[in-house]
């Protein structure tokens, strides 16, 4: 909360991020989004001239309030405060057609919360539905913050890989390292990863 008043950061920080100009050379016929961990709108707000619908989530009552007075005029952004511990009743959107963005979300969870959150994904994802991840490393985390109190998880990519193939949802794409994430004088050490829901024919 204490984060997303600072009006200024929201002023500042308007451009799309690079992980966001990523997904979208990557974007497939998918005409809905869903983005969990939206901050100030800026990559929600990006993603509106491609997708037919975005629902942007966040924690932040604050950051929720003042994106849906910053893009009122924006008819197909629906943003909503969300906690992934909460219950909310997604059903609505699970039989449209969609991508799940996750950008610097993950590692702001606990472990638990990264179940829960792979297994929403599972549910809300239909056959061939991709979910978009970024997050910082394990490898980050010794170096330099511009926001030095946020909590942050600092992931194994093969980790959260092996949990979401649990759930049946395969990675198809990675990478890692620096240079994706930069902001002022820190370069994070970032991992990206595609993952497409399948369907699994059990064994007889």
């Amino acid at each position: 909360q204490s984060f997303y008043k600072n009006v200024r950061l929201h002023k500042k920080i308007d451009y799309p991020s690079q992980f966001a100009i990523f997904c979208i050379g990557e974007k497939d016929s998918s005409s809905n989004l869903i983005e969990f961990g939206c901050g100030n709108g800026r990559d929600a707000y990006f993603f509106s001239k491609y997708y037919k619908k975005i629902y942007a989530f966040d924690k932040s009552k604050f950051a929720i309030d003042y994106n849906k007075k910053k893009f009122y005029k924006c008819k197909n952004l629906h943003f909503h405060k969300y906690d992934i511990n909460d219950k909310f009743d997604f059903s609505y959107i699970k039989n449209k057609k969609k991508t799940i963005y996750a950008r610097f979300f993950l590692h702001t969870l606990t472990n638990e919360e990264i179940i829960i959150f792979i297994k929403l994904c599972r549910y809300l994802l239909n056959k061939n539905e991709r979910v978009f991840c970024e997050y910082r490393t394990y490898k980050d985390k010794s170096k330099k913050k511009v926001f030095k109190k946020h909590f942050r998880n600092y992931l194994k990519p093969h980790i959260i890989s092996n949990l979401f193939k649990l759930e049946k949802i395969q990675r198809i794409y990675q990478t890692e390292g620096q240079g994706y994430a930069k902001y002022k004088k820190e370069d994070a050490y970032v991992a990206r990863q595609i993952f497409i829901k399948k369907w699994f024919l059990k064994r007889k």
